[in-house]
Parts: structure tokens; sequence; C-alpha cells
């Protein structure tokens, strides 16, 4: 049984490493960190519940409840990374390690205990129960929080997403939440650690399969939501709706609103949100933020040509656009152009 483990691990650590050099952006890191972590924790549990902890003592009661708070925070930005292809990492989210804190502030004085006292303390009834289980609570309320806060945030960008999107972070929010309402289950009822095998044997090898399915194939669900869901939208009304859409675009330049939303655009073309985001998924094969910035970066490269606009910083370029920031507006400039508006503007002179 170890052994499957084992390699468990090992295969969950590949899956990793994948991941980290599949793209370099936010998106493939942070998710290529939650899948490492998960790698170790399966590897510190065959440590914490075998002879190899009273060889190697040094880590023993270091690493569980902390990478507990950590899974959370990860997936979160995961999920801003898929949702805003311009996203960054902000100061702010340095608040996510605030349970990190906590965590370990409420166990300092086992974590820095001598390995033989650590072994006492753990098997002490008072203590195990007012000093552990207290954390061991603490860190399945926390993933069930941050598993329905990440619903929350897929809901709440339901209408800017594409039915690939929309299905590939609403399977994972599912996943997510289930695997803790287990791991929830055995921290109240499991006899012991030990115990806990069967949770990393069965119910996170299909989670870590069907999330890295879904990650690398979203249509996965997609199909599964065509067998269930009719749909009154037809392809011939899809392409009606992208006509209008680019009529829109073309006659209106409402791209060069800053908070255009999807519900802004169903307003104004007099149908639904949904049916736009499906014609963007379906017919025009583009998601409505890259549809959006790369008109707006059109008509960001007529005002760097233009010479009544040489005098414009590019930050005042960037608002002429339609983009709320310089950081927004390099990164979506450089997607559909191989280049800087700098550089861009630089190139018109000569």
């Amino acid at each position: 049984m170890y052994l499957f483990l084992f390699f468990e691990a090992l295969f969950t650590l590949c899956i990793a490493g994948g991941l980290f050099f599949y793209a370099n952006d936010i998106k493939n890191r942070s998710l290529a960190f939650y899948t490492l972590l998960f790698a170790l924790e399966i590897l510190y549990f065959i440590y914490g519940t075998t002879e190899i902890a009273h060889m190697v003592p040094q880590i023993y009661g270091f690493y569980y409840h902390s990478v507990g708070v950590l899974y959370g925070p990860l997936l979160w930005i995961h999920y801003k990374a898929t949702i805003q292809p311009e996203y960054t990492f902000q100061k702010k989210e340095v608040l996510h390690l605030i349970p990190l804190i906590i965590i370990n502030i409420m166990l300092i004085d086992y974590t820095i205990a001598p390995y033989n006292e650590k072994v006492l303390l753990s098997t002490n009834p008072q203590f195990f129960l007012y000093r552990i289980m207290p954390a061991n609570y603490f860190r399945a309320a926390h993933q069930l929080i941050y598993a329905l806060f990440l619903m929350l945030l897929v809901r709440k960008n339901k209408a800017q997403l594409t039915s690939d999107v929309f299905f590939y972070l609403s399977g994972i929010s599912i996943i997510f939440i289930s695997a803790n309402i287990v791991i929830s289950l055995f921290t109240l009822f499991a006899n012991s650690w030990l115990d806990f095998k069967w949770y990393y044997i069965f119910s996170n090898l299909f989670i870590f399969t069907i999330a890295f399915v879904l990650y690398r194939n979203p249509q996965f669900f997609k199909t599964l939501k065509a067998k269930y869901q009719s749909s009154s939208l037809s392809t011939t009304e899809m392409k009606s709706i992208q006509r209008k859409l680019e009529q829109l675009f073309s006659t209106e330049n409402c791209y060069l609103q800053n908070n255009l939303t999807l519900d802004i655009l169903a307003e104004k073309l007099d149908t639904k949100s949904q049916y736009i985001s499906r014609t963007f998924s379906e017919c025009i094969r583009e998601n409505f933020n890259d549809y959006v910035n790369r008109h707006r970066v059109l008509f960001a490269q007529k005002l760097l040509k233009n010479e009544a606009y040489q005098h414009y910083k590019i930050e005042a370029i960037a608002e002429e656009a339609g983009f709320n920031n310089k950081v927004t507006f390099y990164k979506a400039f450089s997607k559909f152009t191989n280049t800087t508006p700098s550089k861009f503007r630089k190139e018109q002179k000569v």
C-alpha cells in the first residue's frame, strides 16, 4: 500500500513538473505549486506513519497543518489568473498567508519541541484533543471556506467566461469541495492519521486525475453538459449575434468603454449574455476579454501612428483605447503584436 502511495506521489510530481514548464505564467505556475505541495503531502504521510520518522526526526510535525492552508490561496490565484488573463500578483494577496501564521502560532510549542517530546505529546489524549485536533479542524474549515469562495468567484464571473473555462473551473470547484468534505469527515471520525491512507489512495488519485484531464481537455465536461442541457440557440442565431457584434464594434467602438461587460453587450444587442458567451466560445472561438482587447490594440495602433497623438504618453494612449491601466495595455499589446507600444511607436518614425 505504501508502495502505491509512493508511486502516486511520483506521478503527481510529474504532473507538477509538466504544469510548471508548460507555460511561464501565473495560471500554470500556481497550479504547479498546488500539485507539488500535494505530492509532498503524500510523501510526508508515508514519512510520518512509518519508521522513517524515527530515522529522520528533524521534520516531524512541520508540514501537514501548514500545507493545508496553502491549497486554497494557490487555487484562488489560479482561478483569478484563468478568469483574467492579464492578472498580476498583487501585494494584498499576501493576506492569504495570515491563516498560515495563525496555525503555526497555535502549534508553535509542539513544532519546536524535540522529536521524542512530540511523540509523547501526540500520544497524550489531552494534548491531542485540545491542541492537535483544533489545528486539524482549522485546516479542514479553511479549505472548505476557500472551496465555497472559489465557487462564488466562478459564479460572479460567469458572464465573461467562455463555456470551456466556466466548466473547467466549475469542475475543479466541485472536485475541491468534495475532497474537502471527505477529509473533513476523516478529521472528525478517523481513529488515527493512518486511516487517511484511504483518502490519499482513492480520493486524491481521483481528484488529480480528473483535475488534470479537465485542465488539458476542458471539453470533457462540456460534452457531458450537451447531453443534459438543451439550448434554443442555433448555429444560425449565433452567426447572427456574431454579425451584430462585428457591426457594433465597427460602428460604435464600444470596446473603448473601459467597463465593458457581457451584460452591457447583451443590453446593446437585445439578447442574453449567456448567448453572447456561447457565441464567443463556439462561433467566434475567442474569449470575451481577448476579443475586446484585440480591438482596443488595433485602435491603439492607429493612435500611435497618428501624428496628432505623438505628444501623448503611453498611459494616455492606453486610456484612450479603453484600457484601465498601463500593465494590462502592455500585456495585451504584446500578445497581439509581438512588440511593445513604445517599440511600435518608434518603428513608425523610422
